[in-house]
């Protein structure tokens, strides 16, 4: 191991309770008991390292604490002066997250800890920038990272490499990892050039978003220690060769090395990356339960259909005619002004004079199917021309119409989806205020429903929850299949690899279309039913409202849960409570290393699956279960 130069001692003179103050702020109450049993007992789950205390208010800080929430984790904040007495005194940790951003400064006493705890078997996901610069100074190590002989490569090259030390570019990843990380079929792009041009053929994707010819990513460059990295441990790479996600064994222990800014890109509506290796590090590297997303564990599809001109019309009335609309439930958007693409042209709805829309709405919301707003009243003014400067002119036509569709289904319309995709900040704000639940979103392609940040601010707590489209490469609906060039049999394959990701994976993801489309691509919207009924009689498959979702991870944001894992012992537990239900919560665990579970408190089906188990909970406030943690 390379020796670095001792920094300074320094004394942290942080009073206890401005620590606490700031663990509260940024915590919540639904994390607090989590913190206080660390705190009291010394036991440790999954920690996020972080310098002190003042990183906590640190917006970056919140979106790795956030993400590990939405994605299920239990995560708890520990500081760079405790994480060095706990692997002095030798505490377990289940695992330690390393943030980007928030990290850069670290004492060679913190590095030095971190290589003892991987070499004793710990293991760690480390991110970009962390621990790049000393303790005293803003200045990168000399000459490379210190934690480089834990990634197994030399990168923040800076003495060498100076204003080359970081490159933007895409970035390539590889067949293989796409399992591991569970990556969403169409975030992947096989037959572009950059991957057509990586060696070896065909095993090199290119990763991408909705509407960018490229994603870029920021990462640094770097160069092999004595020998190249064996191409297995390196998951992402740069058209160049850098490594971008990387695995590598130490001692005992071993590194996944996310050389990007994950935590920094999430508050920036870009979250998938640090969702999917937060989600992978718990699951399948720790092997430890998460709370899930869906209710009882079902994945499926928020099918959000935007219906926003008068081409709409004859289009919806053959969907019904033809049963199409007998699954579901599903969640139908409109504009409901007299005009669509410019004021006076009278291709709108005209939904106030729509006797016949207006009975086919009335229709859809008695079979369960959720009716929802789809913007500014006349969709392409609004879509064109909202921005961030002219709310008052624009709230007024959502105002609009939200009370000519609430009047006619006779409910208070809780979901939206922004015109042509145009969300200025203030609308999220207008949303909040009139009690909406959850709106679709442009950003944040391939996640599930997830509290969106605005220009790198944390969301409000009761914020309405952003649903994001899935993308398919750089599309992500039907009639954009012309504009790419390519054939209805695409999107059709998509939609059915989808629905069955979601299902294998037990998440929700939201995929979005425009009826007046439909007669151009009959096949696609067949197979949304008929795999829906393929996976549904195996129960594996669900449709989902924007509302009823929402209402969902509303209740499972108040549920206050931990576990307890004895050192030197394999015994294991899970308690659980909310003042709320627990209803439908589910905690699945790995099947591997879990054996004799059983339930000591509350009520709960504990149902066996292939590769995994899920406990179920019932009508009650408390749930306590005990299990054995086979070592592996």
């Amino acid at each position: 191991m390379r020796t670095a130069s001792r920094a300074p001692t320094i004394t942290v003179r942080w009073a206890l309770a401005t620590v606490l103050l700031a663990l509260t702020l940024l915590l919540g109450r639904e994390n607090w008991p989590a913190f206080q049993a660390w705190a009291r007992t010394g036991a440790h789950g999954v920690v996020l390292l972080v310098p002190d205390a003042r990183a906590l208010a640190h917006p970056v800080t919140q979106a790795w604490l956030d993400a590990a929430r939405e994605e299920g984790l239990s995560v708890t904040p520990m500081t760079d002066n405790r994480f060095v007495q706990a692997v002095t005194r030798h505490e377990s940790m289940a695992g330690v997250l390393v943030p980007d951003t928030v990290h850069r400064q670290a004492s060679d006493v913190c590095v030095q800890a971190l290589y003892s705890y991987v070499h004793q078997g710990g293991q760690v996901l480390l991110s970009y920038d962390a621990a790049l610069f000393g303790l005293q100074e803003e200045r990168y190590a000399a000459p490379y990272s210190r934690l480089s002989e834990l990634t197994g490569f030399r990168y923040a090259l800076y003495d060498s490499l100076r204003d080359e030390t970081t490159a933007l570019s895409p970035v390539l990843i590889h067949r293989e990892a796409i399992d591991r990380l569970a990556i969403q079929p169409g975030k992947t792009d096989f037959e572009g050039p950059l991957a057509r041009a990586a060696p070896p053929a065909g095993e090199w994707g290119e990763l991408t978003t909705y509407g960018y010819g490229h994603l870029l990513y920021p990462h640094y460059r770097s160069e092999t220690m004595d020998g190249p990295l064996q191409r297995g441990h390196i998951w992402m790479r740069s058209p160049e060769g850098h490594p971008v996600l990387s695995q590598h064994g130490y001692g005992q222990g071993s590194v996944l090395f996310a050389n990007l800014p994950v935590g920094y890109l999430k508050t920036r509506t870009d979250g998938y990356l640090l969702h999917r290796l937060l989600s992978h590090f718990a699951r399948d590297t720790l092997q430890l339960p998460v709370l899930s997303g869906a209710p009882e564990g079902v994945g499926g599809l928020v099918l959000n259909l935007h219906v926003d001109s008068n081409a709409a019309e004859r289009p919806m009335l053959e969907l019904e005619r033809s049963g199409w609309f007998r699954q579901g439930p599903f969640s139908i958007h409109l504009t409901a002004g007299p005009d669509a693409y410019r004021e006076g042209d009278r291709l709108g709805l005209d939904m106030p004079h729509n006797p016949r829309m207006q009975a086919l709405l009335r229709r859809l919301h008695a079979q369960g199917h959720e009716v929802g707003n789809h913007g500014g009243w006349i969709h392409n003014v609004f879509g064109e021309q909202a921005d961030a400067h002219n709310a008052a002119r624009f709230a007024p036509w959502l105002e609009l119409n939200q009370q000519t569709l609430s009047r006619i289904v006779g409910t208070r319309l809780a979901s939206y989806s922004a015109p042509m995709g145009n969300h200025p900040d203030w609308v999220t704000d207008w949303l909040q205020a009139h009690g909406f639940s959850g709106y679709y979103t442009a950003g944040d392609n391939g996640l599930g429903p997830t509290r969106a940040y605005l220009d790198g601010q944390p969301p409000a707590r009761d914020s309405p929850w952003a649903f994001p489209i899935s993308n398919l490469h750089r599309i992500a609906t039907l009639d954009e299949l012309p504009q790419a060039g390519a054939p209805e049999s695409l999107m059709t394959d998509f939609i059915r690899d989808l629905m069955r990701h979601v299902s294998a994976q037990g998440i929700v993801r939201l995929f979005y279309f425009h009826p007046a489309s439909a007669p151009d691509f009959p096949h696609s919207l067949s197979v949304l039913p008929g795999t829906a009924l393929e996976l549904q009689k195996q129960g594996r498959f669900r449709w989902y409202t924007m509302q009823s979702l929402a209402d969902f991870l509303n209740r499972r944001q108040q549920v206050h849960w931990q576990l307890q894992m004895t050192p030197d012992s394999d015994a294991a537990s899970l308690q659980a409570h909310s003042k709320q239900s627990l209803q439908g919560m589910t905690w699945v665990f790995p099947k591997g290393r879990t054996q004799g579970m059983h339930l000591l408190e509350g009520q709960a089906q504990i149902i066996e699956d292939a590769e995994q188990w899920r406990v179920i909970a019932g009508d009650v406030h408390h749930l306590s279960l005990h299990w054995q943690q086979r070592q592996e």
